[in-house]
């Protein structure tokens, strides 16, 4: 009856499990503020009731506008001054990061005065990836995705588990995660790849005499 190899079965969960797993952790709650308004919305709050004390604050329209990393909440507001003129407002929030207010525009009606206005620019990054097509993503990912095969099928051919290889299987299984969040597909196929991979790079990692794991004969 073979041993089980525990120092190499303590890398695999060092250095490719752990890692990974935390990285898909991080990835899945950022997506999760991707897709949910309500952060956003409340940022938008925050600066309005405090840039307008008393003010009672609605919701109109809340639209997804930019694309890869520039892609933002486009929120309308609309509220009643003491005096009863009404208040628009239009804000811009960054979906990646929705704490923080990226473009706004407040206007006063009756007789009309803008209260505030600013837009930032994007980033040299926002710049980028917004130029990069759904296609080009796809790309990008399916060339993750044949990078990873080929070290796991390299690593099980070589019978034993790399330190190195399993830090670069785990960056590159969260860089895909990242274009599954950029890309914004359904959660539960990110969470379907991430426990096939964990997996597929623990087996991977078994010496050929202990494919099946402790205990083979």
């Amino acid at each position: 009856m073979g041993m089980f190899d525990f120092r190499n079965s303590s890398a695999r969960i060092k250095y490719f499990a752990v890692p990974f797993l935390a990285l898909s952790i991080l990835l899945f709650w950022n997506q999760w503020r991707v897709s949910s308004p309500d952060t956003a919305v409340n940022t938008a709050r925050e600066y309005l009731e405090g840039r307008f004390p008393g003010a009672q604050w609605e919701v109109g329209k809340r639209t997804l506008v930019g694309k890869g990393l520039g892609k933002k909440w486009r929120l309308e507001f609309s509220s009643l001054q003491k005096d009863g003129r009404s208040i628009q407002a239009n804000l811009l929030v960054d979906r990646w990061v929705p704490e923080r207010i990226v473009g706004r525009f407040v206007l006063v009606l009756s007789p009309p005065q803008i209260v505030d206005g600013e837009w930032n620019k994007p980033t040299f990054l926002e710049n980028l990836s917004s130029k990069v097509s759904r296609e080009g993503f796809l790309s990008i990912g399916a060339l993750l995705l044949a990078l990873q095969i080929f070290l796991l099928y390299r690593m099980h051919g070589r019978g034993g588990f790399q330190k190195a290889v399993g830090v670069l299987l785990a960056f590159l299984g969260a860089g895909l995660l990242l274009v599954f969040s950029i890309l914004e597909v359904h959660p539960g196929f990110m969470l379907a790849y991430a426990l096939i991979f964990v997996f597929l790079g623990q087996a991977a990692g078994f010496p050929r005499g202990e494919e099946n794991g402790p205990g083979k004969k």
